[in-house]
This record gives C-alpha cells, sequence and structure tokens, in this order.
C-alpha cells in the first residue's frame, strides 16, 4: 500500500480541520442538555443547551459560542461543555440567532458585532438564575463577540463575570476573507459560501418580505 501523501496544498493543520467531519468526535460523558430560549432583543431569541449541575446557584458557569456556520452542535462547543461539567461547572452552549436550526427565532442574521446578544445572556443568568461565576469562552467569529463585550463593559463589568476567553478570533475580518480567498483554502471557503447561501434560501422562506435572492445562484 502506497503511503498517503497530502495534496502539496494542505497543510497539516487543514488536514486536522477537515478530518473531523470525516471522524466525528463523541462525548460519551456529556449528559442530555436542557434546552432555553434566551430573548436577546424584542422579537429575537436564540437558543442555548444547558448542562447544569445539580446546584446550578452554587457552581460557576462556562457559556460557549461557536463560530461562523457552526452551532451549538460544533464538536468544539461539545468537547469543552464535556470537561467543563466534569471540572463542576454548568455549561452552557450558545446557537447564534439562526444557527442550530433557529432561523424562525429571529427575523434578523447573525454577525460579529453582536455583543449584545452574549450580555443579555448575561444579565439573564445572573438576574434570574443568580449564577455566581461566570465565564464566557468563543471560538473564531464567537471569539470576536465574547472581547468585545468585555472590551464594552470594562470597569462595569458585574462581578460575576469573571473571565472570557477567546479562541483563534477573527479580529480582522478584512484580512481572514483574504485567507480564504488562497487556492488552498479553497474547500473552507466553498463550504461556508454553500453554508450561507443555504442560510440566505431557509430565511427568505420564512420572512419574505425581508429578504431576496436576486443575483446569488
Amino acid at each position: 500500500m502506497k503511503p498517503f501523501r497530502p495534496h502539496p496544498l494542505l497543510r497539516q493543520r487543514d488536514l486536522m480541520t477537515y478530518a473531523s467531519f470525516v471522524w466525528p468526535r463523541r462525548f460519551p460523558h456529556l449528559s442530555s442538555p436542557e434546552d432555553r430560549l434566551f430573548e436577546v432583543e424584542p422579537g429575537s431569541k436564540i437558543l442555548a443547551r444547558c448542562h447544569w449541575q445539580p446546584a446550578p446557584r452554587r457552581a460557576p458557569a462556562l457559556v460557549l459560542i461557536h463560530g461562523l456556520e457552526g452551532s451549538s452542535e460544533s464538536g468544539q462547543l461539545r468537547g469543552l461543555a464535556e470537561r467543563a461539567v466534569a471540572a463542576g461547572f454548568s455549561a452552557i452552549r450558545l446557537n447564534l440567532r439562526n444557527c442550530g436550526g433557529t432561523e424562525s427565532l429571529t427575523p434578523t442574521l447573525y454577525n460579529s458585532g453582536q455583543s449584545g446578544d452574549a450580555q443579555a445572556v448575561l444579565c439573564e443568568l445572573i438576574e434570574r438564575d443568580e449564577i455566581p461565576a461566570i465565564f464566557f469562552a468563543g471560538y473564531s467569529l464567537g471569539g470576536n463577540i465574547v472581547l468585545k463585550m468585555a472590551g464594552e463593559l470594562g470597569s462595569q463589568a458585574p462581578p460575576q463575570l469573571r473571565g472570557v476567553c477567546a479562541v483563534c478570533p477573527t479580529v480582522d475580518l478584512a484580512r481572514c476573507v483574504d485567507r480564504c480567498a488562497l487556492p488552498r483554502n479553497r474547500i473552507t471557503q466553498w463550504y461556508f459560501v454553500r453554508s450561507l447561501k443555504q442560510r440566505a434560501r431557509r430565511k427568505a422562506q420564512l420572512f419574505q418580505d425581508s429578504y431576496s435572492l436576486e443575483g446569488m445562484d
């Protein structure tokens, strides 16, 4: 058998990214979540998949936010949620607006500037759930959101917000788009464009007066 030789356009980290689609991870120790809707602004809700500790008001909570065209079911979020629960945290996996099959919950789209959504979740966890210590972690576009929220709160952040973590945030969006357009990233670009078009079609079906598909092939 000849050894596998990847195409020169594919680097090791690219192979790791693509392999996650072929060999999905399993999370045998992650309990079934409780679904919950957070109203982030009038007429817009987001779905969270919550793994609560037995006494949630005495346990810290970790809120997880996915990246572009991801969802609460993304492997990174489920993997980190599993570890967080094992460490004594409640884990809350958020779907950004429209993600995870929630297009009907809002007439709007998501973007990397919607830090207000994360802040609305933070406030509800403090006021309604009385969580004593809350942490946020975001991947890629989700990383932008948690960093933006932290910067906007600044010294006025509530004491219950203990920390934020951003993993590979897309801080410079223009450069990220340019990198995605490089030949070696054509698979990633194809995936994002295809997924975004499919989402646009679903939104146009649900909110016909707000969305037009004119010019989209």
